[in-house]
């Protein structure tokens, strides 16, 4: 099946906003793994933004977030427009859907879908894992190497005469 419109890619993050000149600003990037500690997980907030190739005409869609089991655990109704260039830019959609006390009550790997209001057409758009680890938001303190400079400066001449 095919998506009600073309995405580059999506990000899965604490907090997102688009800055006055177009940039992204992403705080708390996840990577393919959410960790948490165990089960249920309750995270505070959860953001998914799509950066999208915006359609020639307006498209209701379907965002929804599906569980290892196949419940659907997060889902948002969306809109997107035609959008005009900017001059030597590439057209594109920024889509942010932001979840408070997200609830997780499995672990594995979940799949992000977009589809038709009527859900005739879903496309899966990303995947990520959601991991357990018992020490997960336990800081551990940083351990320099035995080869670690204690000072920038002796980085930096430590880095020329590996040159």
């Amino acid at each position: 099946m095919t998506s009600p419109f073309k995405v580059r890619y999506v990000l899965v993050s604490d907090y997102a906003t688009v800055d006055r000149g177009g940039k992204l600003v992403i705080a708390g990037l996840y990577t393919e793994d959410l960790v948490v500690p165990s089960l249920p997980t309750l995270i505070g907030s959860l953001v998914f933004t799509v950066l999208a190739e915006p359609p020639k005409e307006k498209r209701k869609f379907r965002f929804e977030v599906e569980s290892p089991s196949g419940l659907i655990v997060l889902g948002a109704d969306g809109e997107i427009e035609p959008i005009p260039n900017r001059d030597g830019a590439r057209a594109r959609a920024i889509l942010g859907f932001q979840f408070g006390q997200a609830v997780f009550n499995e672990a594995g790997e979940f799949k992000v879908f977009l589809s038709t209001p009527d859900r005739t057409e879903r496309t899966e758009i990303h995947r990520f894992r959601l991991i357990i680890d018992p020490n997960a938001g336990v800081d551990s303190p940083v351990q320099p190497t035995p080869e670690a400079s204690p000072t920038p400066e002796h980085k930096s001449i430590r880095r020329r005469k590996a040159l």
